[in-house]
């Protein structure tokens, strides 16, 4: 009888390397989500920090403003409540419109209008309410829009007469 020599079969299996390649595929899909989401995370932290910094550059301005006045009596006196813009280059109250600042791509410096361009994503609110004869409560509200969803951040500061 004639020896029946089976033959060894090396390799892989197609259902093998279909079931490799799908679990692999779920992973990489993972990856690249969790990578997604990563830059997405940081260019949302980038821009809240931005409308941080302007928010806190409409209140400094006011503060400003106020301390430019020695006599708060007139000052105040001035100043009616209501919705404002301020930026860096004004000592005055700009009546408020809701347009969008303006970026200088040399400077890095948000303003209003002028030569400078092109427009930015984010708006910026002043909002003056005088609560005593002693007291005003200033308001920075910036708002900003990512992928047609608004983000907004309100800082709030109290100013007094302190002479």
């Amino acid at each position: 009888m004639p020896f029946l020599f089976k033959r060894q079969q090396n390799g892989f299996s197609l259902l093998g390397v279909i079931i490799a390649i799908f679990i692999i595929s779920i992973g990489l899909s993972g990856v690249l989500n969790l990578a997604n989401y990563a830059l997405q995370s940081s260019y949302q932290g980038e821009t809240g920090t931005t409308a941080s910094g302007l928010a806190q550059e409409g209140i400094e301005m006011v503060r400003y403003m106020r301390s430019m006045n020695v006599n708060w009596a007139n000052w105040y006196g001035s100043v009616s409540n209501g919705d404002y813009r301020v930026q860096f280059n004004n000592n005055s109250f700009l009546p408020f419109s809701n347009v969008p600042l303006n970026v200088d791509s040399s400077t890095g410096l948000y303003q209003y209008g002028g030569s400078v361009s092109p427009d930015s994503i984010y708006y910026r609110k002043i909002n003056i309410q005088k609560l005593s004869a002693d007291e005003m409560k200033v308001t920075a509200e910036v708002k900003w829009q990512i992928k047609g969803v608004w983000h907004s951040l309100v800082v709030e500061d109290r100013l007094w007469a302190w002479q």
